[in-house]
């Protein structure tokens, strides 16, 4: 009729009684039939397994990984499985139980909540300060509106550029810089403000006089704002040179900060002054000097006048102390960032090379019963023991990663450290699971390194040649004196020894004359193990291959026995056809660059990465001798720290010397630029005593502190400065002007320091998730403004005149460019 019939013709065994049941052949139509089942055993079997999984000690388990995509969100990804695994487990049988083993979007969310503390204690530290040293509510109030609407500012770049809010992009985020414009702009209106001048005018009157006094002073004020918030805005530069690791890790962080930054400035410069006339009035300037500010004048005043009497003494002294800084940087530590607490241990165990997937799962239980129990902060212990079916993440089956999850640290015995609880770990280790080597890491740090160095170790010695066993050779010597280090733990050669080869090389002549080729001879000795496809079937949608064998008792250890059937029907055994040998052959050959290569790694506990490399290093110059042809090369985290200094030591002069040059636009004259600049080593030995003080190493983490802190000290320095030259220029005295201008300007200088250092407060003494990697760089600010400070307020007035040793008149002469329209104003 009008419709059509498709035709399939299917032959798929849908079992093995199905597939034993084919046909080999028949001898004649009478002859019997001859079927698979009758010469093969037909059965379900499985392809060699390469991996397992193991958890709690309790035997094998199904191990499910997601990897999550370059670029994506691990917290969005997280929340996509979560969603995704709901529709699994009521597809799953009722007594198929599923457990979370490591989750990141829990170590994201507890980091997340640590910045947000950092920065809420921050914020209402800052308003704090602002609200004693001002002495009104309402001023505090205006100069605090700066930070939330910064952040506004802030976060739309951050969305617009598709940076996302983490530990690194909004852990450097100071709510004391971001408001340090505002501070001056809002103190220089209230500093020229007499409430008695205003009381005999009219309302409306008062009021317009009041507007006319915000526009001048503004006007006054500008110009040293700008360059202040410039200034902070340059020293950020040398963060977005960074490239590779360190600029995926640094930039967000510092391209967040500029966009608050540069939303600040155009606040302090439109939103503030225009607040400040609308909601200000002048009954709101205190009466009396807010208690705060007359305890500092009380304490300040004496030590002004003591170190301005002695500028040889206070010379002397500040040399002291920058040497004793350069002292302190010499000596101190470094390390690429503080290594951030996931939470959670991973221990690497590598064993014998030729283990079998049964041993390496017994022990595997074994090391998972030694350490559930024994162990109270062990919560969980889970092993993934050689490759996954994707073999997405490569590791032969002597290789296990175990995942360790542990109690929250609050829930540890008390004053138990991180380190001393591996320590405790290895013992249990040791004592109950003996054997094979262990190295300890955490998830995001294994494949961190991982993708530094090749080696999921901190630091990663490439050892290159071109012969193998003098390459084994040359690493066991490193290895064996890397071990010898102080610091460095978990020491091994990144590839397992030599394993047995029992190898098969054909004869072609032999084979041929016994009616062989070499294919048929090297198909012979797969069956034996891996077997050859022969064919497909499907198990509903899952095709299954059908795989040949080779049966009857045959294995590696009677191989050379082997009985090959010839076409004439002779059996004919494999070792007249093909040499058989044993042998040793690598386990691993790795290579870099078309080079050969084994890599010793090692991790740090207990000391700062780069003094345990340094002392590495030279203890293998002097002590290894690589045969011709051999280099070594260091790597991971420490070749990223070194790349991470090379580029900031080119860049970071460049922008010293921009700095000096806008200094030099501001002021018209050196002599003032200098002395400003003076506040940036003295800034920065600062923050090398709080370092020293608190046993911190110098990192990346600390570089970005002393760069944001630069930038803060510049700022001050030209709060004074600008008072100073403008008295100077008006006629008075180099050392009544320098008085005069550090009584006037100490409070601003004071608010500017103590909302700046206030703000990175609660970093420097934070302790949850993600607080290592800000610690350092809170540290650095917070030690740095203090010296910073006292060089401003202190050194500099101290110091300016006998510097400068000029008369009154010269002095004048000079014309300085920055004006105040109102006294106080600049």
């Amino acid at each position: 009729g009008s419709g059509q019939a498709l035709l399939r013709a299917v032959a798929l065994p849908r079992g093995p009684s199905e597939l034993g049941a084919s046909l080999v052949e028949r001898h004649g139509q009478a002859g019997p039939p001859i079927r698979l089942a009758e010469v093969a055993d037909v059965g379900e079997g499985a392809l060699p397994r390469i991996g397992a999984a193991t958890s709690n000690g309790q035997g094998e388990t199904v191990y499910l990984m997601a990897q999550m995509l370059r670029g994506a969100n691990a917290v969005e990804v997280m929340g996509g499985v979560h969603a995704r695994l709901d529709t699994v487990k009521r597809a799953l049988p009722a007594d198929v139980r599923v457990e979370v083993v490591y989750d990141r979007s829990v170590l994201v969310g507890a980091t997340i909540r640590t910045v947000f503390s950092n920065l809420a204690e921050g914020g209402l530290l800052v308003v704090l300060v602002l609200l004693l040293m001002l002495g009104s509510w309402r001023a505090g109030l205006v100069v605090a509106s700066a930070i939330p609407l910064s952040m506004l500012g802030a976060t739309a770049a951050m969305v617009a550029l598709g940076i996302p809010g983490n530990l690194m992009s909004l852990g450097a985020i100071d709510f004391g810089l971001v408001v340090d414009g505002a501070v001056v702009m809002v103190e220089a209106i209230f500093h020229g403000v007499s409430r008695e001048s205003f009381a005999a005018l009219a309302p409306d009157q008062a009021r317009r006089r009041f507007r006319e006094h915000v526009s001048a002073v503004t006007r006054g004020v500008a110009s040293p704002v700008f360059f202040s918030v410039l200034v902070i805005l340059l020293v950020y530069v040398p963060i977005l040179s960074l490239t590779g690791v360190d600029g995926k890790m640094f930039r967000p962080m510092a391209l967040t900060v500029v966009f608050a930054l540069l939303t600040s400035l155009l606040l302090s410069l439109t939103f503030i002054p225009a607040a400040a006339a609308l909601v200000l009035r002048p009954r709101d300037v205190p009466a009396r000097t807010p208690p705060l500010v007359r305890l500092v004048e009380r304490l300040y005043r004496p030590a002004l006048a003591a170190v301005t009497s002695r500028p040889p003494v206070v010379a002397a002294l500040a040399g002291a102390l920058l040497l004793l800084g350069v002292g302190l940087f010499a000596r101190a530590g470094s390390e690429f960032v503080p290594q951030l607490d996931e939470g959670d241990l991973v221990i690497q165990t590598t064993r014998a090379a030729d283990i079998s997937l049964d041993s390496a799962v017994r022990e595997a239980g074994r090391l998972e019963q030694a350490l559930v129990g024994r162990v109270p902060e062990v919560l969980r212990v889970t092993s993934r023991v050689g490759s996954p079916a994707v073999a997405t993440d490569i590791m032969g089956i002597e290789q296990a990663d175990v995942f360790v999850t542990l109690a929250p640290r609050g829930r540890w015995r008390p004053g138990l450290t991180r380190d001393a609880l591996i320590a405790q770990v290895e013992a249990a280790l040791a004592d109950g699971a003996p054997g094979g080597e262990l190295a300890f890491t955490q998830p995001i740090q294994m494949r961190f390194n991982e993708l530094l160095g090749g080696s999921v170790a901190d630091v990663a010695i490439s050892v290159y040649g071109d012969d193998l066993g003098q390459l084994r050779r040359s690493a066991e010597q490193v290895a064996g004196v890397v071990a010898t280090v102080p610091g460095a733990e978990d020491v091994r050669i990144n590839a397992p020894p030599d394993v047995s080869l029992l190898e098969v090389r054909p004869r072609p002549l032999d084979a041929s004359a016994a009616g062989f080729t070499v294919r048929e001879v090297l198909d012979s000795v797969q069956a034996v193990r891996t077997g050859l496809t022969v064919g497909s079937t499907f198990d509903g949608p899952v095709r299954v291959p059908i795989v040949l064998r080779l049966g009857g008792g045959a294995s590696a250890f009677t191989l050379a026995g082997l009985p090959l059937p010839s076409s004439s029907g002779a059996l004919v055994p494999l070792s007249r056809v093909a040499d058989v040998r044993t042998t040793l052959a690598p386990s691993l050959v790795a290579r870099q660059d078309a080079e050969r290569r084994l890599v010793v790694g090692f991790n740090v506990r207990g000391a700062d990465l780069g003094t345990v490399v340094e002392g590495a290093e030279r203890a293998v110059r002097a002590r290894v001798a690589l045969a011709e042809g051999q280099r070594l090369e260091w790597g991971g985290q420490y070749q990223t720290l070194q790349e991470a200094s090379r580029r900031l030591r080119l860049v970071i002069p460049g922008v010293l010397l921009l700095i000096l040059l806008v200094l030099l636009l501001a002021f018209r004259a050196a002599g003032p630029a200098l002395i400003i600049f003076l506040n940036v080593p003295f800034a920065t030995v600062g923050g090398i005593l709080a370092l020293a003080a608190r046993g911190m190493p110098i990192s990346i983490s600390a570089a970005v502190g002393f760069i944001a802190l630069s930038g803060v000290a510049v700022l001050n320095g030209v709060v004074l400065m600008s008072r100073l030259t403008r008295l100077e220029a008006d006629g008075v005295a180099p050392a009544e002007a320098a008085q005069a201008a550090a009584r006037e300007r100490s409070r601003p200088v004071l608010m500017t320091a103590l909302v700046a250092a206030l703000g990175f407060i609660p970093m420097m003494v934070a302790s949850g998730a993600g607080a290592e990697v800000q610690r350092p760089l809170a540290t650095v600010v917070v030690g740095g403004l203090v010296t910073s400070t006292v060089l401003t307020l202190l050194i500099l007035p101290a110091l300016y005149p006998w510097l400068r040793r000029r008369s009154v008149g010269r002095s004048a002469a000079a014309g300085i460019p920055i004006h105040e329209a109102a006294p106080g104003g600049g």
